[in-house]
């Protein structure tokens, strides 16, 4: 008989009901019973060919418990990649590990990360977050870039990517490149030579493209970043895309306050006002982490406080760089 949910839980909706695709041992039955009790559609795996066939049935979600039996070693992260890539969110269930977990779990194309034990309602909670993200309100202000994706550096394949990076590929680059997960052919031959260049100890340079004639947005920058090749996989490189007003705040601030590119970065998205654990993640820091990083920025800055390290980075960009 199924599990009953707890009290706490939500009510069961009404409407058609979201179709979840739960990547998990066959059998662990309570998550999947409560799931179902709450009014979800179910599609179930317990390994690689089960959870990609499940793929194709186009779930709203994936749910992805990192213990699986069937998928020994580094399996279930290499299945990650491969789910993550599929332009549906996956949210992990994991123990806790060592404090590069996180960070392993957001790369290879996590959504969202629970740590088992997990409470029910939490689950259900986080789950109808991802089915029904909260709309956007006002004018966009700046925030940390997160459009990045993973690339194979033999033949540019793209293990993965945000929906950012999907989006700004697609208006970049018309079909067939935004119909496949591959590096059109002149950023390949880009990450080629940097990769040549990085190998030899050359300085990072930067790869700036121009829209589609006609289009109305502003030129294209790629960096490639390094990366831990366990987390995104041996012969891939990791890269960052921006559109060129946040390519040039983040330089000016590099340059202007004398900050690694890094600490830019995190100064640029705390002027977007981001909530803290989602810019904690986006870094693939824990919330010790992420303190630890924000505390060293503000001794690099010799200001007290964020908000006077917001104010430094104000100046340094002027009014018209951060408009919204």
């Amino acid at each position: 008989m199924p599990m009953p949910p707890p009290a706490d839980l939500p009510i069961a909706r009404t409407e058609a009901p979201a179709r979840l695709l739960v990547v998990q041992s066959l059998a662990v039955q309570p998550l999947a019973a409560v799931l179902e009790e709450s009014g979800y559609e179910l599609l179930r795996a317990a390994d690689a060919i089960a959870a990609m066939q499940g793929l194709g049935a186009s779930p709203a979600l994936v749910i992805m418990d990192m213990e699986l039996p069937e998928l020994p070693g580094d399996g279930p992260l290499e299945l990650l990649r491969r789910l993550g890539g599929g332009g549906v969110p996956v949210l992990t269930l994991s123990r806790p590990r060592d404090p590069l977990r996180l960070g392993a779990l957001l790369a290879a194309g996590a959504a969202e990360c629970l740590v088992k034990p997990v409470r029910m309602s939490d689950l259900l909670a986080r789950v109808e977050r991802l089915l029904r993200p909260a709309p956007a309100t006002g004018p966009m202000a700046p925030r940390r870039p997160t459009a990045s994706m993973t690339v194979r550096e033999r033949d540019g394949h793209c293990a993965w990517q945000t929906p950012q990076a999907r989006g700004l590929m697609a208006a970049f680059f018309p079909p067939p490149w935004s119909e496949h997960a591959r590096l059109p052919p002149e950023v390949l031959a880009w990450l080629h030579r940097e990769a040549l260049r990085r190998r030899a100890g050359a300085p990072p340079s930067s790869l700036t493209v121009a829209p589609p004639s006609g289009a109305p947005r502003q030129r294209l920058s790629f960096t490639l970043m390094a990366a831990d090749a366990a987390v995104i996989g041996e012969g891939h490189w990791l890269l960052v895309l921006h559109e060129a007003d946040e390519a040039a705040s983040i330089a000016t601030l590099a340059k202007g306050l004398d900050l690694p590119m890094s600490d830019a970065e995190l100064l640029f998205g705390l002027l977007g006002e981001p909530a803290p654990d989602q810019q904690a993640r986006a870094m693939g820091l824990g919330d010790a982490a992420y303190r630890v990083r924000l505390e060293a920025l503000c001794r690099r800055l010799g200001v007290p406080d964020l908000d006077q390290a917001r104010e430094r980075a104000r100046s340094a960009l002027g009014p018209s760089a951060i408009a919204g």
